[in-house]
């Protein structure tokens, strides 16, 4: 919502290079924090002193917290697919060496960047719905 938009106005000279060096560890970030923040969730769940999970599933607080995991699973998922379309576009990016694209691969760069966007977009929906639904399984 901020960064893609801030790198279309730079223009193709500038936003490579940014690209370059930021999206590995961005990656790396993100999906440490993402495996971290599950595995946590789990480990959680199963401190709970019903050892068979019935509170999951009979209880509004339980199906809210089941439906905030599922939210962020495939949250997680969408982004990782997200992740891989900006790597496609930084591989073309190092393939071409410094000469300018030919026009299907700046075609192919295009419908890259877009599916990247989207698909980050809604992953970040679906985050922001699963962290709501959580907060909100308390209340119900």
């Amino acid at each position: 919502f901020v960064l893609q938009p801030a790198l279309a106005k730079t223009g193709p000279p500038h936003s490579g290079a940014l690209m370059t060096n930021m999206v590995k560890p961005l990656s790396i970030l993100l999906h440490s924090t993402a495996w971290l923040t599950m595995v946590i969730g789990v480990i959680m769940a199963f401190r709970v002193r019903d050892p068979l999970f019935d509170f999951l599933w009979s209880t509004n607080w339980g199906t809210m917290i089941w439906l905030g995991f599922l939210f962020a699973v495939v949250g997680y998922a969408i982004g990782t697919s997200g992740s891989l379309s900006s790597m496609k576009v930084l591989n073309i990016g190092r393939s071409l060496a410094g000469q300018p694209p030919s026009a299907e691969q700046a075609a192919d760069i295009g419908a890259l960047q877009k599916r990247a966007m989207l698909l980050t977009k809604i992953a970040a929906l679906l985050v922001v719905a699963a962290v709501v639904t959580m907060a909100l399984a308390q209340h119900v």
